[in-house]
């Protein structure tokens, strides 16, 4: 996650001075699809990959949610995440930055491989030390009734960016 945010603090940077407000809706919608991942991970206790790969026992939303919030958070078109970085590559554009926007759209295939590796670890894979039973017991907690409710905000916050003046 840390790549992650360097990865988006690039691009906020970088749009920063041809379009100010789009880096602020661009850092916006960010934080908004990372607070419920960084929630999950917590109630969950994931501090690795391989801890990922057993959250299926845990929760199905929960892994489901984590998947589907790192494939937005890599820009992929249908999600919340591509939205900034069309804008961000359209300005450039509009700008005369071809060069800079192919660069960026390049660079963005290289994390785009990282959150595909992240969401094939969590769907795809089991991991060889998982236990026998389909459930973990956790208990609920305040947290889960939050990711519960921000999850499905961060994914589709896309159809409301056309309301927000620029």
């Amino acid at each position: 996650m840390a790549y992650s945010s360097i990865n988006n603090l690039g691009w906020t940077i970088m749009i920063m001075a041809l379009s100010p407000n789009l880096a602020v809706m661009n850092i916006s919608i960010y934080i908004i699809m990372t607070t419920p991942i960084f929630l999950m991970m917590t109630s969950t206790s994931t501090k690795t990959l391989q801890n990922l790969t057993t959250t299926w026992t845990t929760s199905t939303a929960t892994t489901l949610s984590i998947a589907l919030l790192m494939l937005s958070t890599s820009g992929l078109p249908p999600l919340t995440g591509f939205m900034p970085k069309m804008l961000a590559l359209n300005e450039l554009i509009t700008q005369k930055l071809t060069a800079l926007a192919t660069l960026t759209i390049m660079t963005s295939l290289i994390s785009l491989l990282f959150y595909l590796r992240v969401a094939y670890l969590i769907m795809m894979l089991t991991s060889p030390m998982t236990t026998p039973s389909s459930t973990k017991w956790r208990t609920q907690n305040q947290k889960s009734q939050l990711m519960t409710m921000m999850t499905p905000t961060a994914l589709f916050i896309t159809h409301l960016i056309p309301a927000i003046p620029f």
